[in-house]
Parts: C-alpha cells; structure tokens; sequence
C-alpha cells in the first residue's frame, strides 16, 4: 500500500504528518501546500492567468503571490474559488500523480501526497490508502490565529469554505486526531508506521 494520501482540513496538521511519516517511512512525498507556493510565486503561466482573471493587484511588487489577497477574493466569491482552483490543481496533479502511479501497489516503498481537497476531487482513486488528519474547531482556531497569524475573522471565513470533517473521517482509511500534545500525535503515527510495515 505504498501510494499513500494525507488530507484533512486546515490547521488540522497534515504537513506535520507528512514530515514525520517520510522520515519514519523513507519516503518520497509531495506536498500540495508548498506545490501551491511555488506555482503562485514561480511559474510564470500561472502569474499570468490569475492577472488576467483577478487583476495584478494579487501581485507584490517583489512577485509574489499576495496569498491573503486572494483567500479574501475565494472566500467570497465561489466562482472566483472555481477559476483558481482550475488554474491549480491540473498543474498540481501532472506532479504528484505519474509519482502516484508508479509507487501504486509497490510493496517495498512508499510515496506520501499531501493533498486538501482529495476527497472533493475524487482523486482518492489514485492511492492505495488514504489518511484523513483532524482536530476540534476550537484548537484549530487557535492554532490559526497564533500560528499562522490569521485573524478571527479569517478563520471564521475558512472554516466556512472548508468541507465537512465528518464526512472525510468516513471516507478515509486511517485517521489521525490532532488535538492533543505533539507527543499524542507522534504515537498516533508510529503506530500506523508499524501497521504500514507488518501489511
């Protein structure tokens, strides 16, 4: 089961998992958070398409993305969410996907996606497993604001675009509940580790 999904919600401590799972693992992975980075601030096509659509004012003037520009624009307006994600996401699967094709039922080594909108997409079809991550709206909140330095408003305005938690925990074939220490969370995954290694 080695072409493995990590989703949950955000704030939920996905990119954690994907981390510590690689190290414990030795494995490669792909992390659509940081692929989204680098789309947004590097690839030229992409910059040009969003310009066109949204207007140059998502731009700083050292070309980069203004990210909290365009969560405002998405978080308000669907169809601007839509059009983003259509520029995104089929640059993001041409990444992650021919790794996911070729580790697919390997039995030796593992390939880890971290993916948001996996189940949204249908996109779980392309992994042997998939791992849902997830804590409480309450730490989540916290986690936000004093993390990621994201105001109590904006996180009101991400939970409210963000699928259901319920929903992903039934779909998925592991789940990790974050809402503990970071030491609750290592034991959760070094077990999965060991169940991942005994299959």
């Amino acid at each position: 089961m080695p072409a493995i999904a990590i989703t949950g919600s955000i704030g939920s401590g996905k990119s954690l998992v994907l981390k510590t799972l690689a190290h414990l693992l030795h494995a490669e992975t792909f992390s659509a958070d940081e692929e989204n980075k680098v789309l947004l601030d590097s690839d030229d096509e992409v910059k040009k398409l969003i310009q066109t659509q949204f207007g140059e004012k998502f731009y700083q003037q050292d070309g980069s993305a203004d990210r909290k520009a365009l969560f405002s624009l998405i978080s308000q307006d669907s169809k601007a969410r839509t059009i983003l994600e259509s520029i995104l996401h089929p640059r993001l699967q041409a990444r992650w996907k021919p790794e996911a094709e070729k580790f697919f039922h390997d039995q030796k080594s593992f390939f880890i996606a971290e993916i948001p909108l996996l189940y949204e997409k249908g996109l779980d079809v392309f992994f042997d497993k998939t791992i849902v991550v997830e804590c409480s709206d309450a730490v989540r909140r916290v986690r936000l604001q004093q993390f990621r330095s994201i105001s109590a408003a904006e996180t009101d305005a991400w939970l409210n675009i963000q699928s259901s938690q319920i929903l992903k925990a039934i779909k998925a074939d592991y789940l990790l509940w974050n809402d503990g220490s970071l030491d609750t969370l290592d034991r959760q995954i070094k077990l999965l580790v060991s169940h991942f290694r005994q299959s």
